[in-house]
């Protein structure tokens, strides 16, 4: 149930630091706002490799549209949030967001839990990565639902073959606003060297592979980027 919403900042050239310093010392008063019993704050992330080196990503969980509402107005009525924003967003060059859905019954037919549920190790003492994979599928009607059969068959294979240890599917999502017929892959990885295991381990599942060469022709681009959680991130 419910949306999330994922924002993307580019920091502007030289601002990163003090973005950064900001946003950290402002990280118990975003958790006090964005997290209720209905909506999640869920990670904060910088580019590490795959994309533009300036830009932050974070992720949010909101029951429904009338709880967003509510808090983004919390929010704007907040004078710690307000002296925050003052101070970080001259650093902020453009910001864009878009609501997702997650496909949650593919994750649970997979043994998977929620995004929601997901517990990052707590004892990696790697230098831990997300990975966000990014597809732009064709237009049409049917194609988010055929991408999805075609990932949820093979999914289970892939997860079956990988015996690294080293990843974890965190979430699947598809947009509901922003550009449409966009699937996201959220895989958190032990470090980006053991992300390769994975990958060749995944080589290893034939119907992992069939179903990738169907989704091929379903998409448009698709795109991979390597993420650290910062420091603050609730997903580390």
């Amino acid at each position: 149930p419910g949306f999330f919403e994922l924002r993307q900042y580019t920091i502007r050239p030289g601002s990163m630091k003090t973005y950064m310093m900001e946003t950290f010392a402002a990280a118990q008063v975003r958790k006090s706002i964005f997290d209720t019993k209905d909506s999640r704050w869920l990670s904060f992330f910088s580019t590490e490799i795959g994309g533009d080196l300036s830009t932050v990503h974070h992720l949010y969980w909101y029951k429904d549209y009338d709880v967003r509402d509510a808090v983004r107005a919390k929010a704007a009525a907040s004078a710690e949030w307000g002296a925050y924003l003052k101070d970080a967003r001259p650093c902020m060059a453009s910001q864009h967001n878009a609501a997702l859905i997650e496909a949650t019954a593919t994750l649970h037919a997979a043994g998977l839990p929620s995004a929601l549920d997901f517990e990052p190790n707590a004892e990696s003492d790697t230098a831990v990565t997300y990975e966000l994979r990014r597809y732009q599928l064709k237009l049409g009607y049917n194609t988010v639902p055929d991408f999805l059969k075609l990932y949820g068959k093979g999914l289970p294979d892939k997860l079956r073959v990988d015996d690294s240890g080293a990843s974890t599917l965190v979430t699947l999502l598809y947009s509901d606003s922003g550009p449409l017929n966009v699937v996201y892959e959220v895989w958190r990885h032990e470090s980006l060297q053991r992300s390769l295991a994975a990958r060749q381990a995944s080589r290893q599942s034939d119907k992992w592979k069939e179903a990738v060469a169907s989704i091929a022709g379903l998409a448009n681009t698709f795109d991979t980027q390597y993420l650290r959680p910062t420091p603050f991130s609730p997903w580390q």
